[in-house]
């Protein structure tokens, strides 16, 4: 499912014009990503987890080239699903 189809089911089941559910899922992502660039851990009850993910420096192998290369430490973003939903997506 893409943006524009989340946008146009929440508009179908709620009521609420388009452009206006378009802004409100808009700014939620935006804020969600500015909340984990922060170091914060955004939960969200039943749908599950987003925080930024601590890799340590380490050292790789870059076999094409055959040298060794050096990774540095970084954060990723990382979500982890809660337990309903979990369950809810085994059924598939």
């Amino acid at each position: 499912m893409r943006k524009e189809e989340l946008i146009k089911r929440v508009a179908d089941s709620t009521g609420i014009a388009a452009c206006e559910v378009r802004e409100v899922i808009e700014g939620a992502i935006k804020k969600s990503m500015d909340a984990v660039a922060e170091g914060k851990t955004l939960y969200i009850r039943g749908f599950g987890t987003l925080s930024p993910k601590h890799y340590k420096k380490k050292v790789a192998r870059n076999i094409a080239k055959n040298e060794t290369i050096t990774i540095a430490e970084h954060y990723t973003p990382h979500f982890k699903p809660a337990k309903s939903f979990k369950n809810r997506t085994k059924k598939l």
